[in-house]
């Protein structure tokens, strides 16, 4: 193997040194970071309409009608269940008749 270098681990590593030793200046960078951050963010934020901020905020309101609606349902089934069998216990020959004719 022809090799011209005969340790390029030597030279990697002091190229690695040179550039650990190097530290860039990052002071223009951080120079009102949070303002610049926040002006775009609030940039972002211009751009989306109405009707997308209004819709994420009301995302708790619409989870409550939910669980009420679903609330309201098991209630309105098991009241109807109870009919239904109360129905049933009172008039089992008229409803026997009522199936057959079916």
């Amino acid at each position: 193997m022809n090799e011209t270098n005969p340790n390029p681990d030597d030279q990697l590593d002091a190229l690695f040194a040179l550039a650990r030793a190097r530290r860039p200046d990052t002071a223009k960078a951080e120079y009102a970071f949070e303002t610049r951050l926040q002006a775009r963010l609030r940039a972002a934020r211009s751009t989306d309409s109405i009707w997308a901020r209004v819709s994420w905020r009301m995302i708790p309101f619409f989870g409550a009608c939910l669980v009420a609606l679903a609330l309201w349902r098991a209630e309105i089934v098991t009241e109807v269940d109870d009919a239904q069998q109360a129905a049933y216990l009172e008039n089992s020959d008229t409803l026997e008749q009522w199936t057959t004719l079916n």
